[in-house]
């Protein structure tokens, strides 16, 4: 195979990803990391995990975590926890919505 219909194959995967990724967020309203990010907590003990285990389970970086945890935050679909022992440490938790 030619390194030419290597990147065209791999050209029509990624749009195929793309389209698909939008379609899910049109029909459910969130994204496929949200959901990813939902489905993560939904098998954690207690419902939650924290910041950065939810961070290396994606494997994105801190910021874009941070993103996808406001804005299903903003949805009502989890919330954050902050830690009693530590104010820098908190959880992220299902919310019933979310479940």
């Amino acid at each position: 195979m030619k390194d030419t219909e290597i990147l065209t194959s791999i050209r029509k995967i990624v749009r195929s990803v793309n389209l698909e990724s939008k379609r899910f967020e049109k029909e459910y309203g969130i994204s496929i990391p949200q959901l990813l990010c939902l489905n993560f907590l939904n098998e954690q003990e207690n419902f939650r995990a924290s910041h950065k285990a939810i961070k290396e389970f994606l494997q994105l970086n801190a910021s874009t975590v941070t993103g996808i945890i406001s804005r299903l935050e903003g949805k009502g679909l989890l919330a954050r926890l902050p830690s009693q022992d530590d104010r820098r440490v908190g959880y992220i938790t299902l919310t019933a919505k979310g479940a």
